[in-house]
């Protein structure tokens, strides 16, 4: 069973790896169960950072999010790959929706619990937009659902 993830957070939310530990746990029980993170913020002047990954990755999802989470130039430089993807439309329109400060992650996962991120997100100050069963293979197929879910 797959299932779509998306989650909002506020100016006021603590990243602070609770969120990217859940994320390592649901990617260390199978190769293929984690199979795309999408996450797209705006800074508090507006300037707009993406990281737009898909599983099955030599190295894993998370190495990538720490450095992306911690190092501006890493940001920087996968925010421009990001923008130069095949979501580069979605990620301009949700970074237009948001408000400085504000960020999403979308998460497409193979066979995880409905409450497999609730308690990071939670802690780290965010709610929940969309979770959901869903066909999908890529978050590509779910653009529309990820965009409509900050209307």
């Amino acid at each position: 069973m797959t299932r779509l993830f998306v989650y909002h957070f506020g100016a006021d939310a603590g990243f602070e790896g609770q969120l990217v530990g859940a994320l390592e746990r649901v990617e260390a029980e199978g190769p293929r169960r984690v199979l795309g993170v999408l996450f797209i913020a705006r800074d508090d002047a507006g300037e707009r950072f993406a990281v737009d990954l898909q599983g099955g990755r030599a190295g894993g999802l998370t190495a990538s999010l720490l450095s992306f989470r911690l190092d501006v130039e890493e940001r920087r430089r996968l925010t421009r790959r990001a923008l130069r993807s095949a979501r580069a439309d979605l990620i301009t329109t949700v970074g237009e929706l948001l408000a400085p400060g504000d960020a999403i992650i979308a998460l497409l996962v193979n066979e995880a619990p409905q409450d497999a991120f609730d308690d990071a997100v939670t802690r780290t100050g965010g709610r929940t937009l969309v979770s959901t069963v869903v066909t999908a293979a890529s978050l590509s197929e779910l653009e529309p659902a990820i965009v409509a879910a900050l209307r």
